[in-house]
């Protein structure tokens, strides 16, 4: 299994999980094969991906402790003793319209920690989370072939969270300079900071937020050095 599912699976913390994207359904078999958790809902919007996860399931003998769900998001699934759900290998914008289609889960009603890995739009789904009063409590970098990848952990408090929704959260979020990965993810988003505010800065408009942009990138190449 690769390093950003593995990375997934270390921020899980009870025992039903619910994988929604599952496609070929490799994290739901990891964790219980290995007794991460009891029992696992493989989701999927689509029909052929969620038919290899079923294969998968199958061929790993864990079909009675792991559930197939056909479903759009999280719309048809069965939340009742969910402790963990996980959305792996999407853009952030659309995990956030995931989270903001689920009234349950996006009001804090089912009390549930939230496994995110976006893939791209990585700020839109930090500034949802800010806005909507979860707490990222922990992120892991993990650097897969020529990426590097963040996993957030997350959970509903009801409160505006304990840092502020800036520049620095949206695009580096909780994510530290002490590991090498850590280093490698806040070195990339830096460079993307900085093509972001060259651009920005060319426009009368937008210099202010260009300037800032640039400011930043600088700070954080400063940092990881």
């Amino acid at each position: 299994m690769d390093r950003r599912l593995l990375a997934c699976s270390s921020l899980c913390v009870g025992r039903r999980i619910a994988d929604i994207g599952t496609d070929h359904g490799y994290l739901p078999c990891y964790m219980v094969s290995k007794g991460l958790c009891d029992s696992a809902l493989a989701c999927d919007v689509g029909e052929k991906p969620l038919e290899s996860a079923v294969r998968h399931i199958t061929e790993s003998g864990l079909g009675d402790r792991i559930e197939a769900v056909l479903s759009n998001g999280l719309e048809k699934v069965p939340l009742e003793g969910v402790s963990d759900i996980v959305i792996a290998g999407m853009g952030g914008e659309l995990i956030a319209d995931i989270l903001g289609a689920c009234n349950e889960v996006a009001s804090g009603r089912l009390a549930v920690n939230l496994v995110l890995q976006p893939m791209t739009k990585w700020d839109v789904l930090r500034r949802w989370l800010y806005e909507h009063r979860f707490e990222i409590t922990a992120e892991l970098p993990c650097e897969e072939g020529r990426f590097v990848y963040s996993v957030m952990q997350a959970r509903y408090t009801g409160k505006k969270p304990p840092y502020p929704c800036d520049l620095r959260y949206l695009y580096c979020g909780r994510v530290t300079a002490d590991t090498p990965e850590g280093r490698e993810y806040l070195k990339r988003q830096a460079k993307r900071l900085e093509a972001a505010g060259k651009g920005r800065s060319s426009s009368p408009q937008t210099a202010g937020l260009g300037r800032e942009m640039l400011l930043l990138a600088e700070q954080i190449m400063c940092a990881v050095k």
